[in-house]
């Protein structure tokens, strides 16, 4: 396989690109210096430290053949990849040295691009069959004493000066939770609380992450498990996400953390930004969406239009569909959570973080915290909770979408659960329902799973109903359609107060420890 074909399977592999904003690859001083198959993975402006401890303005560039020093339009100097030893890091300030055998080590200094260079350096590397980018991590500030700024003619000796630390090997694919965890080694002079393990970022590209870089600004709403917290980034106060934790006896964590390391970002699933462990809680950070819960927006219009209900089903049809293609079961689905962006565009919320409702088909689980009027006959009566559970759980909600309340909802629990597993489905006069629609909400709400639509093909064999022949279903999934329902958002508010209501903070919530 060309070279040029490795690197961009191995990029597609990681999720990334090649990062070049010093567009580095249409000088021609710096073309004229590299080989034809050489390709550019990375260019960042840094300050070089020399040995009289001054700090000058260069530039580094990383291909998948050498390493490149260069001042303004010159190359002061060219490290073949597989020549670098290491790296020294500091945990303490933002300095780190590439120590090259038989030459000089470079000490370079850069708050922004540093883990990024490092990153793509342990690329380099890979694509040279190097066993990893090894990492001395040192506590000092200055590691001037670590840098060998003249050649030492006995390679074996210049190799014994460096570091005297723990020496660590990371490698692309796991290079990003490692090197953050590596920075997050408490000292001893930290209590047990401190101590975080980050478990998932979904930026590729992030490498630094506190507790401390976030506030808790207020309450948004109280979860089945845990209180939903609004974040800020300290830095940009406008960057905001929502925080939801829970303690680890609540969950199977070895599931979780399988489940994160093949986590993908689905078009209508809330987004997971970060997951962090700290001690017995773990951390989970989601996207903000600016438009609150569908709930509140069925509280607002009282009800839906059958054409805007056909919108909000067909993406919670895909998502479910997404999640039962990983063997997982919803197992909540409600109005409370599910969530709606400025578009109309809708989020499952609640998905897998709670207790981690992760089921095998046809596998019973007795403490699932469900709003009883959604609950499935075969849940009530057996405890069985499948995929067919999440259909007719569907059903429920386009009823109570399209007629303002579900089908079996009593002020009495008991009489609520006899008319779920006994009763008869009724469709009110004087609300126009299509015949397509009341035939789908019919088979989704059979009271024998077996004979439920979707049992058969699962989601496909409910798009194909008649009542979605008008979807475009790749548009959908693309979000290109302008829906028939979009909330009423004001600009250059953050918090939409007809869709979420927040409460303040006692005491107590304000700090991570």
């Amino acid at each position: 396989m060309h070279s040029e074909q490795i690197l961009k399977q191995f990029l597609d592999e990681l999720k990334i690109q090649s990062s070049d904003p010093l567009n580095l690859d249409s000088e021609k001083f710096f073309k004229k210096q590299t080989g034809q198959s050489e390709q550019i993975l990375i260019s960042r402006n840094v300050g070089k430290i020399n040995k009289r401890n001054t700090e000058q303005q260069r530039t580094i560039v990383i291909t998948s053949e050498n390493l490149y020093n260069i001042d303004k339009k010159t190359i002061k100097r060219k490290i073949q990849i597989q020549n670098i030893f290491g790296v020294t890091v500091s945990r303490s300030s933002f300095e780190f040295i590439l120590h090259v055998p038989s030459e000089t080590d470079y000490h370079y200094k850069s708050h922004e691009n540093r883990d990024i260079i490092l990153f793509y350096l342990s690329i380099a590397l890979k694509l040279k069959n190097k066993d990893g980018l090894k990492i001395y991590l040192v506590d000092q500030e200055d590691l001037q004493p670590f840098c060998q700024h003249q050649k030492i003619s006995d390679l074996k000796k210049q190799v014994a000066l460096h570091p005297k630390s723990k020496l660590l090997f990371l490698y692309p694919n796991d290079f990003q939770l490692q090197y953050i965890n590596m920075q997050n080694q408490p000292t001893k002079s930290l209590t047990l609380n401190h101590k975080i393990t980050v478990l998932f970022v979904n930026d590729k590209l992030k490498f630094r992450v506190k507790l401390d870089d976030y506030d808790k600004n207020a309450i948004i709403s109280n979860g089945s498990l845990t209180r939903i917290f609004l974040l800020s980034q300290k830095t940009d106060r406008q960057k905001v996400l929502v925080l939801k934790t829970i303690r680890s006896t609540d969950i199977d964590v070895d599931l979780m953390e399988f489940f994160l390391k093949s986590y993908e970002k689905e078009p209508f699933i809330e987004q997971l930004e970060l997951c962090i462990r700290q001690t017995e809680l773990i951390h989970f950070l989601f996207k903000f969406v600016k438009g609150g819960d569908l709930f509140a927006h069925l509280q607002n219009v009282g009800t839906f239009t059958e054409s805007q209900a056909k919108y909000i089903i067909a993406q919670v049809g895909m998502a479910l569909q997404s999640v039962h293609e990983k063997g997982i079961t919803y197992g909540d689905l409600k109005p409370e959570n599910i969530l709606v962006d400025e578009q109309g565009y809708i989020y499952l919320t609640d998905f897998g973080y709670g207790k981690l409702r992760v089921y095998q088909e046809f596998k019973k689980q007795q403490n699932i915290n469900f709003s009883l009027e959604y609950a499935s006959p075969e849940y009530l009566k057996y405890g069985d909770l499948t995929r067919m559970s999440d259909w007719y759980s569907m059903g429920i909600l386009l009823y109570e979408l399209l007629i303002g309340i579900s089908p079996f909802y009593n002020t009495n629990k008991d009489v609520t659960i006899k008319l779920i597993c006994q009763g008869e489905l009724h469709f009110p006069k004087g609300i126009p329902i299509s015949i397509e629609c009341i035939d789908l909400i019919s088979k989704l709400l059979q009271q024998d799973s077996s004979t439920r639509i979707g049992f058969s093909n699962d989601f496909k064999e409910i798009q194909a109903h008649p009542w979605f022949s008008e979807i475009d279903w790749v548009e959908l999934k693309q979000k290109k359609i302008v829906l028939p329902y979009i909330p009423t958002i004001i600009e250059g508010t953050l918090i939409q107060a007809q869709y979420i209501k927040l409460e303040p903070l006692k005491d107590d919530e304000k700090g991570w420890y």
